[in-house]
């Protein structure tokens, strides 16, 4: 039996407010964060979640922590769905990166010092594989981040190593159905829950 994957970006960090690449160094959620995770819980209180996960990094936990707080569910953490880590690339404004020759618009960039497209595939499938076959049948909520989504659904549609570069906010919902192997991508970056 296939299992259901809800990703949720997390909220709003300060990083993502500056306009800067955070990768795997924490950067909190601003206000705005904290608001729209109480918003994306409200949207998703219909759902019944077997399970909810989050990585390490305080932007995931925390926006992870209202939805669980909100159902008495405990959040688990897993390290492997943590964000690209961007070398030296980490604390570069987003217009500095963009301008950069090994800049692709529809393309991963494995910055000195980060990782690869395979590396960061890799680890992130390994935790889906697991879940699926840990819950099959079973609807478990990401909560994750902008990257390492795009990697997966990527991989789900078939395009790597071109990325999809539909807009993607914070607190934006994607959906895969997946065995832990094959897998189809449901919903797509929706964020009307945030308008």
């Amino acid at each position: 039996m296939a299992t259901t994957l809800f990703f949720v970006r997390h909220g709003e960090s300060e990083a993502n407010a500056t306009g800067i690449f955070s990768g795997r160094r924490d950067s909190p959620l601003t206000e705005r964060g904290r608001r729209q995770s109480m918003v994306v819980a409200e949207a998703l209180r219909e759902i019944a979640f077997d399970r909810i996960v989050a990585t390490p990094l305080s932007r995931s936990l925390d926006t992870a922590l209202v939805v669980g707080r909100a159902r008495a569910m405990p959040v688990y953490v897993e390290r492997d769905l943590v964000e690209i880590d961007v070398g030296e690339k980490t604390g570069a404004k987003y217009d500095e990166v963009r301008g950069l020759p090994a800049w692709k618009d529809d393309g991963f960039v494995a910055w000195p010092g980060g990782e690869t497209l395979d590396q960061v595939l890799a680890r992130a499938l390994a935790v889906i594989r697991r879940i699926a076959h840990e819950l099959p049948g079973g609807t478990v909520l990401v909560i994750g981040h902008g990257g390492v989504t795009r990697i997966l659904v990527s991989h789900f549609l078939g395009i790597l190593p071109r990325l999809d570069r539909s807009p993607a906010t914070n607190t934006n919902v994607t959906v895969i159905i997946t065995d832990g192997d094959s897998g189809k991508v449901e919903r797509l970056f929706e964020s009307a829950h945030m308008a």
